[in-house]
């Protein structure tokens, strides 16, 4: 969908509306995967989707609707479903008019090449990975994806805001008969993805765990390569960084604004704009999205917001509503770690005694309001002994809070990396030494 096709729908659709507002919400999705397994490819899916959504407000009562059928008959039908059901909808005294016309900074986030890639492609990139895996009697399996996708955002009061993007992903798991690595690539190009990088991180990992030993629980200095970091500060923002869970004294950040919650090494945004970073330059309202200090030195220094959120708190909106009405609120959706000055060898070296985590596995929130999450290591955890890796473990459940963890930085490394979350999102980060981290049991694999 370009832009022209989307100013056209959006523009055919809010002809149809009789309320004294609406936003039209439309989206199209191109996703096409391959899995892979046993060293074979297994399956290969392709979707493609393109849905359209209208918020009708009338009388201070929103009502929305929508529909994945871009007929005439079925658009219409779309409005008088969201106009009706705002009749019956209780009054949103917060409710603020819907924005006019915003300046949106352009961003390049699609490639041609990643959009049409398809089976044969995918099948292609793969053949060497799985040749070479068959050749050193190793398992692999994973996935290679790509996504296109389109966004256009559209209201009675002249607003257009559009963006595409893609996006290429590579997975890959390496698992001999004791040891187990992993390793990963992401792009909107899929040419710049490194398959041979990957694979010999992962099969690397994946010899090197074999022989894994079993060490008590306990506090352990560690060292977490990127993946690791990225599912600790996914989780950070998004528990804490709010505007809503801020304001409704749900964050563990309420009322500690200017305060310091963490060393002072650690400095973190919120950056759509950022040269790794992957996203849009407007939020679901079509507001501008801002770059915001939100960690700065140690020091609290914003949450993000929306309209709604930011005139509750006095201030202006910061770009990051998701769509409305919801009860999530704004969350930040780019968070960018900023680098240190250490080199993963580095931290290694100068490390007499710690472990060596590689990725976690199924991280989830104990307490949200502490921050404690629990997850299990994965895919090549190795004890340090004097400044070097001294033989792999059995993987651990830690049970910690960010807060603690987070106060206990000793070095950062100076590789960014752009990763994805286990449970969607994604974020720039380094490697980072921590000095305490509590494994708090045992795993049996």
């Amino acid at each position: 969908m370009r832009r022209e096709e989307g100013y056209q729908i959006c523009t055919k659709v809010l002809s149809y509306s009789h309320a004294e507002e609406a936003e039209i919400l439309l989206e199209e999705e191109k996703w096409g995967l391959t899995r892979f397994a046993n060293n074979q490819i297994e399956q290969n899916i392709n979707t493609e989707d393109l849905s359209v959504s209208i918020r009708s407000i009338s009388r201070q009562r929103v009502g929305r609707a929508w529909t994945n059928i871009l007929e005439d008959e079925s658009l219409k039908e779309m409005v008088r479903t969201s106009e009706e059901l705002s009749r019956f909808q209780p009054e949103d005294r917060e409710l603020l008019p819907l924005p006019g016309p915003q300046s949106h900074r352009e961003m390049d986030n699609f490639i041609e090449a990643t959009a049409r890639c398809g089976p044969e492609e995918r099948r292609e990139f793969l053949g060497k990975i799985l040749d070479r895996c068959r050749r050193e009697s190793v398992t692999a399996a994973g996935i290679l994806s790509t996504k296109s996708h389109a966004l256009a955002i559209a209201n009675t009061n002249g607003l257009f805001a559009y963006n595409q993007s893609t996006e290429a992903a590579f997975r890959l798991s390496i698992l001999t008969e004791e040891g187990a690595g992993f390793a990963s690539d992401l792009n909107k190009d899929i040419a710049k993805l490194d398959p041979e990088r990957v694979s010999q991180v992962a099969i690397e990992k994946a010899f090197s765990s074999r022989d894994a030993k079993e060490i008590e629980p306990g506090e352990y200095s560690v060292i977490l390569e990127p993946r690791a970091v990225a599912d600790l500060i996914i989780f950070l923002t998004q528990l804490a960084f709010g505007g809503l869970a801020y304001e409704e004294g749900r964050s563990f950040l309420s009322g500690k604004l200017g305060e310091k919650v963490f060393s002072e090494e650690m400095n973190l945004s919120d950056n759509v704009y950022h040269p790794l970073s992957q996203g849009l330059p407007f939020d679901l309202e079509g507001m501008p999205r801002r770059e915001i200090v939100l960690i700065e030195n140690g020091i609290a220094r914003n949450v993000v917001h929306s309209r709604k959120t930011a005139k509750r708190a006095c201030v202006e909106t910061t770009g990051h509503a998701l769509p409305e009405p919801n009860t999530t609120g704004p969350i930040p959706l780019n968070p960018v770690l900023s680098p240190g000055k250490a080199s993963l060898e580095e931290m290694i070296t100068t490390t007499d005694r710690g472990v060596l985590v590689t990725q976690f596995h199924y991280t989830n929130v104990i307490n949200p309001m502490e921050l404690t999450l629990t997850g299990m290591t994965r895919n090549g955890t190795f004890v340090i002994e004097k400044g070097q890796i001294a033989y792999p473990i059995r993987n651990m459940r830690f049970t910690d809070s960010l807060v603690r963890i987070f106060n206990q930085i000793d070095s950062i490394g100076k590789e960014l990396v752009r990763i994805e979350g286990f449970f969607g999102g994604s974020a720039v980060v380094p490697a980072l030494k921590i000095e305490g981290l509590n494994f708090s049991s045992k795993t049996s694999f």
